[in-house]
C-alpha cells in the first residue's frame, strides 16, 4: 500500500500512537527513542522476487507507455492494479478499494456488534463487509476490538491489528485483504502470516497470555464480495514470528542505527 513508510509513537506501550508527520527513518530518529516502524514497514525490508523484481518494474513501464503524463506517484498507486467503484464504476487505486472495505467492516461491527458508534447508515461497500458479521454471527465469535495497535518493546515495533474476537473461549486475530482472481479460495501470501504472526506475539505478551492467539487471513474477493476464510497452522505462526523478528532486526540495523552510513 504505497511507499510510505508509517511509525508509531509507543512510550505508553498499552496505547501507541500512529505517528502521521513521520514518514522516513531519519524523521523517527528525530521524533525519539520509543518511536517504531511498523510490522509491514519493516516486513518491507524483504524482496519478492516476482513481486519487486518482474511484475511492479513491468506494470510501471506500461503505465508509463500508457499515461505519459502522469507523475511518478500516481503511476505507482496503479501498480497493484485499479478497481471500478461500487458507487459511480469510476476506476480507483485498489487499496482505496480495500482501505474503504476496511474501513465499512470496522463501522460495523463497532456499531452492531460492539455498540460503541452510531449507526454507520447504508453503504455501497456493504456487500464486501457484511460477510464478516455474517461469519461472527455464525460462530459465536466474541468480538473485542478493530484497529487495535499493538508494540513489543524488545523488538522495537508496532502494527495495526484489523480485529480481535474470541472464538472457542480463546483469542485470535483476523486480518482483511481485498484480492482479485481468489477463484474461490483464500488467496494468501508469505507477508500476510508473518503480520499477523508477529501482532498475535505482541498481544500476547501484552496481555501476559499463556498462549499464542490463532491468526486468521480474511480474503475478500473484489469482484464476487465473496470471504475466505485461512487459519494458520501453529507451525505456520512459529515461522512468521521468525521471519518478522528477523526483518525487524535487520530494519533497526540498516536504517534506524546503521554504524555504515549510506
Amino acid at each position: 500500500r504505497g511507499t510510505m513508510s508509517h511509525f508509531y509513537n509507543c512510550q505508553n506501550p498499552s496505547e501507541p500512537q500512529f505517528e502521521a508527520e513521520v514518514g522516513t527513518p531519519a524523521q523517527a530518529r528525530k521524533a525519539g527513542a520509543d518511536v517504531y516502524p511498523s510490522v509491514t514497514t519493516v516486513l518491507g525490508i524483504v524482496k519478492d522476487s516476482f513481486l519487486d523484481e518482474v511484475y511492479k518494474p513491468r506494470m510501471m513501464t506500461d503505465l508509463a507507455r500508457e499515461h505519459p503524463d502522469l507523475p511518478w506517484a500516481s503511476l505507482a498507486e496503479m501498480v497493484y492494479g485499479t478497481r471500478p467503484h461500487p458507487k459511480d464504476g469510476e476506476l480507483i487505486p485498489s487499496h482505496e478499494f480495500g482501505t474503504s472495505v476496511h474501513g465499512t467492516i470496522e463501522r460495523m461491527i463497532n456499531h452492531h456488534v460492539l455498540g460503541i458508534d452510531e449507526h454507520p447508515g447504508q453503504s455501497c461497500w456493504d456487500k464486501w463487509a457484511s460477510p464478516f458479521l455474517e461469519w461472527i454471527d455464525d460462530n459465536s465469535v466474541q468480538a473485542l476490538g478493530c484497529e487495535k495497535i499493538v508494540s513489543h518493546g524488545g523488538i522495537k515495533i508496532a502494527g495495526s491489528v484489523d480485529f480481535i474476537g474470541i472464538k472457542d473461549s480463546r483469542i485470535f486475530l483476523a486480518d482483511y485483504k481485498c484480492r482479485i482472481n481468489t477463484k474461490g479460495k483464500a488467496k494468501r501470501y508469505q507477508k500476510d502470516c508473518c503480520q499477523l504472526a508477529i501482532e498475535a506475539f505482541m498481544l500476547m505478551h501484552l496481555q501476559k497470555l499463556p498462549y499464542l492467539p490463532k491468526i486468521r487471513s480474511v480474503i475478500v474477493d473484489c469482484e464476487t464480495a465473496e470471504h475466505m476464510h485461512y487459519e494458520w497452522t501453529d507451525e505456520e505462526s512459529q515461522w512468521g514470528i521468525r521471519v518478522a523478528k528477523a526483518a525487524a532486526n535487520l530494519y533497526w540495523m540498516l536504517r534506524m542505527e546503521p554504524i555504515v552510513k549510506q
